[in-house]
């Protein structure tokens, strides 16, 4: 039982497994872009390289075709602003897993949220998504980190509208994703049933033959 449970080492790419969206907020599913957040050793990191980032983007909505095949060009010309540009995003990363998952105010996380919404384009235009409408981008201080700034803008959305109070984090420890507790009564405890709920499930199905 406990050898099924353990990570591979490498996951698909998310050009061929499009991401799992359960977070309920654009900077959750960012958020989610580890396997395994709750170990350390074996998190199963899916952003390895600037493409991958593109993929997420493109997947999630936070980027259009045209963009993402716009922005792969640019790296492929200048390498070494894509690889700072992935850096910079894995570090947002984890700066917002904290943030987010804070029961209470965490100034220094903060106050980089805040330097990020300082560097981000200014949102004066509302364009069509393929989800709808959202915002559209007035400047591009740097084009490569194009597919962090609806990330962001999403954090602090999730902060300021209050719904940041219902974060939660998957009642699997070793999971660890994070997601909008939405639920009547706020008893959701998975961040999906499809995965972390079964599994929790079998689990107790297999304490119990055990113990008979």
């Amino acid at each position: 039982m406990t050898a099924a449970l353990t990570p591979p080492a490498r996951y698909p790419s998310y050009r061929i497994a499009p991401p799992k969206l359960v977070g309920g907020a654009l900077a959750l599913d960012f958020v989610n872009t580890v396997e395994w957040r709750g170990l350390p050793d074996q998190r199963g990191e899916r952003l390895r390289d600037y493409g991958e980032l593109l993929a997420w983007a493109e997947s999630t909505g936070a980027l259009e075709r045209r963009t993402r095949q716009r922005l792969e060009r640019a790296a492929k010309a200048r390498p070494a602003a894509a690889a700072a540009a992935l850096a910079e995003a894995v570090a947002l990363r984890e700066s917002l897993a904290e943030l987010l998952a804070a029961r209470t105010p965490r100034p220094a996380l903060l106050e980089t949220l805040n330097h990020w919404l300082g560097r981000a384009p200014e949102r004066r235009r509302i364009a069509p998504t393929p989800q709808g409408y959202g915002w559209a981008a007035a400047r591009e201080p740097e084009p490569l980190l194009a597919p962090l700034w609806p990330v962001v803008w999403s954090a602090a959305d999730l902060l300021a509208s209050g719904r940041g109070n219902r974060v939660r984090t998957c009642a699997d420890r070793r999971c660890g994703w994070l997601f909008v507790d939405a639920s009547r009564g706020a008893r959701r405890r998975w961040c999906s049933m499809e995965s972390c709920g079964n599994r929790a499930k079998a689990r107790r199905h297999y304490s119990r033959q055990r113990a008979s």
